[in-house]
């Protein structure tokens, strides 16, 4: 979703972050990540309006959505910085982990290796002064 014409597609799903339905919401989530894989900057203001969503299911599409698009070529920086703007701290927390572990799980195809992803957020995030982990 939003590969091709991505401006009205993102601002059709924009619409639909809010759905009364979970599954809707978590779909936009979904739909949206290849989008977030080459151009990051795109739908990260779009996931950052679900960073408070209570339904399990979205919040772990969200998490993985982050994991995804942070191991692609130039856009863990922009994940990061991105985060650091997060209001949700346990779950940029949880985000963080996941785009260590997504490192690792794919290491034949990340940029980094996971070390150099663990190095990347402990030097560039920074949660009130003190480190990430």
């Amino acid at each position: 979703m939003g590969e091709k014409n991505p401006k009205p597609i993102l601002k059709w799903a924009k619409k639909y972050l809010h759905h009364t339905d979970k599954e809707v919401r978590r779909e936009i989530c979904h739909g949206i990540e290849l989008r977030g894989r080459t151009h990051p900057q795109d739908i990260l203001p779009l996931l950052k309006e679900l960073q408070f969503d209570k339904t399990i299911r979205v919040k772990n599409t969200l998490v993985h959505v982050l994991g995804q698009i942070a191991y692609k070529k130039g856009c863990l920086a922009t994940v990061v910085e991105q985060l650091k703007s997060w209001d949700n701290k346990e779950l940029v927390l949880q985000a963080l982990d996941e785009i260590i572990d997504v490192h690792n799980r794919y290491k034949d195809l990340a940029i980094l290796t996971q070390e150099q992803a663990i190095n990347y957020i402990d030097k560039h995030y920074k949660q009130k002064g003190n480190s990430a982990f």
